[in-house]
């Protein structure tokens, strides 16, 4: 009698919530046994659950009740090689990496599992004709669906395991080569190797030695096809098949009845009406007849499961690099999409803006024979000082649009403020300014006498109407109204021989304390932009590639293989933080060095922050790849995250404007304080050991650490 390889003992796994009518058994009271070296059918239609229960076996679903039992140990218990080595698993997708070329895939999955450069080469040649395998250098998106799958056999076949678990290997294959692959597997089982092979063709499972008939997640019978055969009196195993899943139905009818009747649990089939093998009933009998190589001990070399462990590192790193360097969108992102986006901050925010049109009513102008031709009059005298020191002044408003036009406001004359508002109303304009007609004589009568008549004061007063629609013009253009007041005041007082501060506000801004008397708004904008930019593009790669991978199969396939989730994420993490260091040498270089940005603080300082910033985005792409099942809702997540924070960071508007309670959610996002921090590191010049700056260290490893947490918790409690 041969040993088992594995059994599944009162096996039960639910799908839905067992308060609602969803609930729905998917396998239940499911004795399995297979022994070693023979070929075990699972046949059953699709959904009943034969994916499932293979996924149970490698270790990768857990099992709400029952037990499995694969290769003397516990699937997933440390030191039963499954998932590993030990077990050879080819899914129910193709799960190969899409940029893999064909002998990549297969080197990949060989060097996971150990095997030496020589050992591959031989294998991969053996598989290759064994499977009529295209040329190898083909990638794998560029096969057809046939090709990929015997692509996918020859990656589960390389390490010839000791137990071969595949699922519908030979669907979509030429009827010929379906009789080579079972006459190899038939080959291998005679060397002891164990199959389970799932599949559609129910008439290919007689080369079997041993079927499993599966249905609505209950195994109906498991025994030699001539057994079930003669057992049913069929000729066909469909016919077979078919007698079963009527009697099966019969017996939930007979059930259901009896549960009406006495009020009892969910139907399920009286474990009597299954035809088992009935050989193994406990775990007891299948321990005894297991021998004791099953179970790898302690003994294990520790050399040796160290080198699996090094080429399971050096298969993912190899994968990863093949993977990211033969996307070409995906470099182009990494290394040009900083700089496009550093340049395009830049080049459109922080410079003046131009062409602004004003419509100019000037009565004083008007009033006077030449009209506006004296305003071109440069030879012309505007201030005439008499003999006892007092000035007379004439047409000053002339010496005002002088100063208007070197600040760039251009000007276009009006004959009333009627028009020039209409022309600011029809959007010609982007404001009206009116000068009375006695401007610079009631202008000189306030400075000479202080105290003046209230007509005085307004025609000494110019008029202004501005567009405010728009905050950033409309302000602009206040402020170079108000420079351009204090240089023409300055101009007039100098040339009457007066102070030039006694017509300015009596407040006089001082060398500034930090920045600038006259600073840049990309000055203030360009480090929360800086951290945003770093901080988002690693969050979208990662969370790209992951779910790439995971959608694709490729993780779940390699975690079978036995490769750990961590070792997945040390080599991910590796690879980006080299990619962010990249392009955090391509920010500063290009705001400090192209854009001469100013920067009083430590570069090495600013450098380490902006790091850390894409390692946190790196890991809230590591989380939103664990919460989201999709890339759909994975970019609504990421696009619907980015703008409240890129809103509440403090870049577009103050905190200290906002509501004291919206202040404290904008202070405990990810980037706000390290904004300020990197802020007063480039105007401050801030060093390591103040508050301000190691505070923004300390919430960005804190945000790194609460997005690993929850990956790693969700990890750890995730079900499959």
């Amino acid at each position: 009698m041969a040993t088992p390889a594995v059994v599944v003992e009162r096996a039960c796994k639910y799908y839905g919530r067992k308060d609602s009518n969803d609930y729905k058994p998917v396998l239940q009271n499911l004795d399995m046994t297979v022994e070693k070296g023979i070929i075990y059918g699972l046949l059953g239609a699709s959904g009943c659950g034969k994916t499932t229960l293979l996924s149970c076996i490698v270790g990768r679903r857990k099992l709400d009740s029952g037990e499995v039992w694969v290769l003397g140990g516990r699937p997933g218990e440390k030191g039963s090689g499954v998932p590993g080595p030990r077990v050879g698993y080819m899914p129910q997708d193709i799960a190969l990496v899409a940029e893999f070329t064909i002998r990549d895939a297969i080197y990949y999955f060989g060097r996971i599992y150990g095997m030496k450069t020589e050992q591959l080469h031989d294998r991969f040649k053996f598989l290759s004709d064994l499977l009529e395998l295209p040329s190898p250098g083909r990638f794998i998106k560029q096969l057809s669906g046939g090709q990929q799958r015997r692509v996918s056999l020859a990656a589960a076949l390389v390490h010839d395991p000791e137990l071969l678990i595949l699922d519908e290997p030979t669907v979509g294959l030429d009827p010929m080569l379906r009789e080579k692959i079972w006459n190899y597997l038939s080959e291998l089982a005679t060397k002891g190797t164990t199959v389970i092979i799932t599949t559609h063709y129910i008439d290919e499972t007689k080369q079997a030695h041993k079927i499993g008939l599966l249905r609505d997640g209950q195994l109906l019978a498991q025994d030699a096809p001539d057994e079930i055969l003669r057992r049913y009196s069929c000729t066909t195993l469909e016919e077979a098949f078919l007698k079963m899943a009527v009697a099966q139905n019969e017996n939930l009818r007979t059930n259901r009845r009896r549960s009406t009747l006495t009020s009892s649990s969910p139907d399920v089939i009286p474990d009597n009406t299954l035809s088992n093998d009935s050989r193994f009933h406990s775990t007891e009998d299948f321990s005894i007849v297991t021998s004791s190589r099953d179970v790898l001990t302690k003994k294990d070399n520790h050399m040796e499961l160290k080198s699996k462990k090094k080429g399971r590192y050096k298969a993912v790193f190899i994968k990863s690099i093949q993977q990211f360097s033969r996307h070409p969108g995906g470099l182009i992102f990494s290394a040009l999409f900083p700089i496009i986006q550093v340049v395009a901050f830049f080049s459109a925010v922080g410079h003046d803006p131009k062409d602004l049109h004003l419509a100019i009513v000037n009565d004083e102008a008007a009033s006077v024979p030449m009209g506006l031709d004296l305003c071109r009059n440069d030879n012309l005298t505007r201030v005439m000082i008499n003999e006892d020191g007092s000035c007379d002044y004439f047409m000053l408003s002339c010496w005002f649009l002088d100063e208007m036009e070197k600040r760039n406001l251009m000007v276009s004359y009006y004959n009333n403020t009627h028009e020039a508002k209409a022309a600011v109303a029809s959007l010609k304009t982007y404001g009206a300014i009116y000068f009375p007609a006695n401007f610079s004589h009631s202008l000189a009568l306030r400075v000479a006498d202080g105290y003046v008549e209230d007509d005085i004061v307004e025609d000494g007063t110019i008029s202004v109407w501005l567009d405010m629609t728009d905050h950033q013009i409309s302000n602009y253009l206040k402020r170079q109204l108000h420079k351009t007041y204090e240089y023409f005041t300055k101009r007039t007082m100098n040339a009457c021989g007066l102070n030039e501060d006694l017509v300015q506000i009596p407040v006089r801004f001082k060398t500034p304390i930090f920045g600038s008397l006259e600073p840049e708004m990309v000055s203030y904008m360009a480090p929360g932009i800086m951290v945003t930019i770093i901080y988002f593009l690693p969050a979208i790669v990662t969370s790209t590639l992951m779910i790439s991978d995971r959608l694709e199969g490729v993780w779940e396939r390699s975690a079978v293989a036995g490769v750990q989730p961590r070792e997945m994420l040390h080599v991910h993490i590796a690879l980006q933080a080299a990619v962010i260091v990249m392009q955090t040498i391509e920010m500063m270089a290009l705001a400090f060095m192209g854009y001469s940005l100013p920067f009083k603080g430590s570069f090495l300082t600013c450098g380490i922050l902006l790091f850390l910033q894409g390692v946190g985005g790196m890991c809230y792409g590591f989380l939103l790849s664990v919460l989201c099942p999709s890339y759909t809702l994975s970019f609504f997540v990421a696009t619907g995250s980015f703008y409240p924070m890129v809103l509440l960071c403090g870049i577009l508007w103050p905190l200290e404007a906002m509501p004291i309670g919206l202040r404290y959610i904008a202070i405990a996002l990810p980037f706000t304080i390290p904004s300020k921090t990197l802020r007063d590191l480039m105007e401050k010049g801030s060093s390591i050991t103040e508050f301000n700056v190691y505070f923004g260290f300390i919430v960005t490893i804190l945000w790194i650490g609460i997005s690993l947490s929850i990956c790693f918790l969700k990890l750890k409690y995730k079900k499959t």
